[in-house]
């Protein structure tokens, strides 16, 4: 969806910390998996559309995340994201290759515990600290 669509979605990411970002985009990234994998469902030439744009979005969005560690900074932690990134980003390319939503559950669990423990560290942090 194009952003000036839906204003509201727009204004949300335009006014939204850097850590909701992250949240935002691990949710979007969700979303896309889910979507796809309804997709798969339906038969014909529009839902295999729908999947491949679906699982290029899932796509663009880990690749996303991936070129916004900061390897000096994060160190170890960053490292391991970057591995767990290259995994979901080979099952995502895998699964949009040979339409096999098999490849999607590990990516949806990845994504979804890494979300979890980012939203949880985030929140564990009082407000103003950062």
């Amino acid at each position: 969806m194009h952003p000036a669509a839906n204003p509201y979605q727009a204004q949300a990411v335009s006014t939204a910390a850097p850590a909701q970002l992250v949240s935002m985009l691990y949710d979007r990234a969700l979303v896309a998996i889910a979507r796809s994998r309804r997709a798969a469902d339906q038969p014909g030439p529009a839902s295999l559309e729908t999947m491949n744009v679906e699982l290029q979005r899932a796509q663009d969005i880990v690749t996303e995340l991936q070129l916004a560690l900061d390897h000096d900074q994060g160190g170890q932690i960053a490292s391991s994201l970057d591995a767990l990134y290259t995994f979901c980003l080979e099952r995502l390319i895998t699964a949009n290759i040979t339409k096999d939503i098999a490849e999607l559950a590990p990516v949806e669990r990845t994504i979804g515990d890494l979300r979890d423990a980012w939203d949880q560290a985030c929140c564990a942090v009082p407000a103003g600290v950062a």
